[in-house]
């Protein structure tokens, strides 16, 4: 699954679950935002992994929020859901091994951290409590 696509589902996921006290099943969630259950249900494990979503095993089990919707910022989901370098990094698969070659790569270089500094800097300033309003 493309990594904008798990973004926007995660995103989903933390809305709903920001949108009901309960905690819900993964397949409550799943059907709720029309994503796939086992895709989901790695999403969910990113997301507790990085600390914004609890899960209780078991038969009464499910996920909720791990922390206030207002402290959980889109940077912090984005980079949870993050697995692959993003697209633009690609760009350094065009460059050549000689002297011109290396030259392009330090300018692609230096767009692709101000293109990840600008994309964390908008990222950062919207949290779940935002999307949920």
């Amino acid at each position: 699954m493309a990594q904008l696509k798990r973004f926007g589902f995660g995103l989903q996921a933390l809305i709903a679950l920001a949108s009901q006290p309960d905690q819900w099943s993964s397949a409550e969630i799943a059907e709720h935002i029309h994503c796939e259950p086992t895709a989901l249900r790695k999403i969910l494990s990113q997301l507790a992994e990085a600390g914004l979503v609890e899960v209780k095993q078991g038969r009464t089990g499910g996920y909720r929020l791990g922390k206030r919707p207002e402290e959980m910022t889109l940077s912090e989901v984005y980079r949870a859901v993050h697995d692959e370098d993003p697209q633009w990094d690609r760009m350094l698969e065009t460059t050549g091994a000689g002297l011109f070659g290396s030259k392009v790569r330090d300018s692609f270089y230096k767009i692709m951290n101000d293109i990840n500094s600008q994309v964390d800097g908008v990222l950062s300033t919207y949290t779940i409590a935002d999307l949920v309003e």
